[in-house]
This record gives structure tokens, C-alpha cells and sequence, in this order.
């Protein structure tokens, strides 16, 4: 073990032992190399390393701060495992998909705060791009996609160790564009899919939409359970899967990279498509985004699919597909249901990336979530019951609490009327497994908690407001 190593496992038993808590400022490089009487070199390894493990992670002009790096709670699961297909249609009328409330509020729907995004360095590339781009506006758009933004997208993510061709690229409007379009063209009417257990309700309403059976396949803290997968997959009773595989939502897990590897063998060796729904892949609460389960796909299995919704701003409504062995049927059901993409805004978004502005976006994101998610976990620690459990997402934006003993379909009926927007467990199965569970965003700062704040559509007020309503439960 190298003298930096050493010096790194040092602060892990600190943080492991709470010595060092979450959110605990580091001392600065010099001072780490003075007190451990170390050079400046062994000083920046050892943060480094502790930075790639997820221990501690950076925040620009002001050093390195202890990482959210706590032992998962163990939520509910689903145990009554059922290798049937199960039409969603028959049980979103009790469960209530598309429960949405008829306002908005910051912690119903998963999006980052619009004062977070970099709406002014947006606004002068579209105009820049426009511009420029006249004779392009008249122009019918390429139905793969300009060229020009699927080799930004190819560009930036082989930065992060990710790399693909752009000829291999299909730009969409948006991520669920991109998983419906690979529904339909992997599958018909009336034919299974496997979808993780809990799944996103919106997954399971475009499920439901497209007249598609599922099995729902329990994902736990020790991830997808693999072996009930895999005996669907033997009795042949899946046609595709469906799963998001990083900062999940509701439940905010991220896949090993063994289970990311044997998903993508398990599609190769039975030959049936998984699409991938990475769209929180970017944001890490750690650095650097994980690998997705495309990075192991050999021959063409996963059709991975993403898009700028999480990251940038869902009203672009921009998306991408790499669909694997599948491009040429996806790009012509593509053609199909659409006739090409804004233009405009492909090139816009090209540029924007091309600049560098995107990029710096993502990395000031990502310390911005981790410190909101810390600050949110922290509010619900000190003002909910004592057996509540809150995960501990390493990135993403939302939290998954467990309420034992509450009605979360109540709680959630009860909240809308007093104008705050939750989302109950029953919206991410078709199963009664998460009954007294709800999901949270996480997208808007609740930093200014302790101002007087009459707002009642802030973050901070509305999460006072569902904390007293769940005391009144009780």
C-alpha cells in the first residue's frame, strides 16, 4: 500500500466512524502536508483517491468537504413474485398513476430549480445559433438527428470514459421519447416487459399507453434481483426489459458495475433487448458520472437512452437513443411517429456543449445537489418521526422515505389539499409493496430556511407543511 493510500484509509475509518461526519470541511492541501508530514504530491494523491472513491468530493474556491457516503437503509421489497405478465391498465385506476397534482410545487415533480440552470449562457448560444443558421430553419431536419449534435454529445461523453460513434446516435424528444420509440420497435401490442420494482410512474404510464404487459423484477440495496430475472427470461415469458440502472427514481440506487455487466451478458446470452433509461446518469453527487450498462454491451443488446430533461431544462425536450443492433429499425419507427426534431435547438445544444458551458453546468450541478439532498435529509431527520427511513442517493434528485405505520395514499390525498405535491409509493408499482412509502424532489434550494419565509410554495415551507401533516397521521 502506497504512503497516500494509507494516508486516504486514515481519513475512510474518520468518516466510517463518523469522526469525521457528512459534510465536514477538509483541511487544505498545505496544511493536510504539514500535519502528516507529507509532500504536496503524496497530499493532492490522497484526496484524489478519496475523491474517485466517493469519500470526499469538491466544491470550487472553497476545498474539499466529506461525501454522503452512508450505509443504504433497507426499504420495503417486493415479495410476491409473480413471473406472469401483469397488465398496468388493471391497476392504475386503484394505485393512481398520473396522480398529479392540478399545481406545481418544488417537491412533486423531478426537476432542478430553474433559478440553478444556466439560463442567460442558453439564451445567448440559441440567439448566436440563430443567427447563423437561417437557411437551416426551412430545412426539414434529419430524422437521425443534425450531425453536429450528435458528435458534441459522442465527444462529451468520451470524457467521461463513455465513448460511441455518432453515426451510432439517434437525437429524440427527449428520454421517455427515446424508451417509447424502443418499445415499439423491439415490441407489439400485448407483449411483456420486465421493469424494476419500484419503477418510475411515468415509465409505468407509457406502459400503459402502449398496451404493454410487465413483471416487475425487486430492486433492493443489493440492486436487481438477478436470479428471478433470469428464470423469466429462461421460461421465455419476456420479450424486452426496461430499467434505469443509475440514481434510480423513486429509490435513488445506483447499480454495481458487476450488476450493470451481467444484465448486459444476460441480454446477449438470452438475446433479448434491455433498454437502458439513463436520464440521471450525469448527476453524481460524487464527481464523475458511473458507467452505464452500454459500456459492457458486446453485441448490441442494450439500447440505451438519455437526454438534457434532468440536467439542463426539460422544455427542450431533447433526446438521444444508441440503439445497438436495433438502429436502423428504431431510426425507421422514428421516422415513423415523428418528422424530425426542433433544428434550431439540436444546434443550439451542439454549441452549447462545444463551449464548455455545459460541462461547467453538470460540475457546478452536481455540488449543488449534494448539498441540497444533505440539507433535505438533514430537515427530515430532525422533524419526522423516529422510525422513518430516508434513503441515501449518490446522485439523482430524489429521496424515497418509508413512513411506517402511514397510509401514504392518505398522506398524499391530505397533502395536495393543503397545496403540497408528494408522490405516494402506490405510483411506482402495480403491487402493494410500498404503501407507506413516498418520493421527494430534491431540485430546489432550501438554504434560507431559518428567514422568515412566507412563501408557501418554497421548498423549505412545503417540507415543514408535509412534516406536520405526517406528525398529525401519527
Amino acid at each position: 500500500m502506497t504512503l497516500y493510500e494509507t494516508l486516504a484509509n486514515e481519513y475512510i475509518d474518520a468518516i466510517k466512524s463518523q469522526r469525521l461526519p457528512f459534510g465536514s470541511r477538509l483541511p487544505a492541501l498545505r496544511v493536510l502536508a504539514k500535519q502528516h508530514k507529507v509532500s504536496l504530491t503524496t497530499a493532492t494523491k490522497t484526496y484524489e483517491y478519496l475523491q474517485q472513491h466517493g469519500w470526499i468530493y469538491p466544491r470550487p474556491q472553497a476545498g474539499y468537504f466529506v461525501a454522503n457516503n452512508l450505509e443504504e437503509e433497507s426499504f420495503p421489497r417486493l415479495t410476491s413474485l409473480q413471473n406472469q405478465g401483469r397488465d398496468p391498465k388493471n391497476y392504475s385506476p386503484v394505485l393512481g398513476y398520473n396522480a398529479g397534482a392540478e399545481f406545481f410545487n418544488p417537491l412533486g415533480t423531478s426537476m432542478i430549480a430553474p433559478e440553478l440552470q444556466p439560463t442567460k449562457a442558453l439564451q445567448r448560444c440559441i440567439k448566436r445559433v440563430a443567427s447563423r443558421s437561417q437557411q437551416s430553419l426551412f430545412s426539414y431536419p434529419n430524422p437521425q438527428g443534425e450531425v453536429g449534435l450528435r458528435q458534441a454529445l459522442s465527444e462529451h461523453f468520451r470524457v467521461d470514459h463513455f465513448a460511441f460513434s455518432a453515426k451510432d446516435l439517434v437525437i429524440t424528444n427527449g428520454c421517455i421519447d427515446s424508451v417509447r420509440i424502443a418499445i415499439e420497435t423491439l415490441t407489439k401490442e400485448g407483449d411483456t416487459l420486465a421493469i424494476s420494482s419500484p419503477c418510475f410512474s411515468g415509465l409505468l404510464d407509457l406502459l400503459v399507453a402502449l398496451s404493454r404487459k410487465i413483471i416487475e423484477i425487486p430492486c433492493t440495496e443489493e440492486g436487481l434481483d438477478l436470479d428471478f430475472y433470469e428464470a423469466c427470461l429462461k421460461q421465455g415469458n419476456i420479450k424486452a426489459s426496461l430499467f434505469s440502472t443509475s440514481h434510480i427514481n423513486p429509490s435513488g440506487r445506483t447499480l454495481s458495475n458487476e450488476q450493470k455487466q451481467a444484465l448486459a451478458k444476460l441480454a446477449q446470452d438470452y438475446q433479448t433487448p434491455m433498454i437502458e433509461d439513463d436520464v440521471y446518469i450525469e448527476l453524481s453527487h460524487q464527481g464523475k458520472p458511473p458507467l452505464p450498462t452500454k459500456y459492457w454491451d458486446k453485441e448490441g443488446y442494450v439500447i440505451w437512452c438519455g437526454s438534457f430533461s434532468k440536467t439542463l431544462a426539460a422544455g427542450l425536450r431533447l433526446g438521444w437513443c444508441l440503439p445497438g443492433r436495433y438502429l436502423d429499425a428504431y431510426i425507421k419507427q422514428h421516422s415513423q411517429t415523428r418528422f424530425g426534431i426542433n433544428g434550431l435547438m439540436q444546434l443550439s445544444l451542439a454549441e452549447f456543449i462545444h463551449s464548455g458551458e455545459y460541462r461547467s453546468h453538470v460540475n457546478r450541478i452536481r455540488t449543488q445537489l449534494n448539498q441540497q439532498v444533505y440539507a433535505y435529509r438533514n430537515f427530515l431527520i430532525e422533524n419526522l418521526p423516529l422510525n422513518t427511513k430516508i434513503s441515501v442517493p449518490d446522485g439523482g434528485l430524489v429521496l424515497w422515505l418509508q413512513l411506517p405505520d402511514i397510509d401514504a395514499k392518505a398522506l398524499e390525498l391530505a397533502a395536495n389539499e393543503e397545496g403540497v405535491d408528494i408522490r405516494s409509493g402506490a405510483c411506482f408499482s402495480t403491487h402493494d409493496a410500498y404503501g407507506d412509502c413516498i418520493r421527494i424532489n430534491c431540485g430546489w434550494p432550501i438554504l434560507n430556511a431559518d428567514t422568515s419565509d412566507e412563501d408557501k410554495s418554497s421548498a423549505y415551507q412545503q417540507l415543514l407543511r408535509l412534516c406536520q401533516l405526517v406528525k398529525s397521521f401519527k
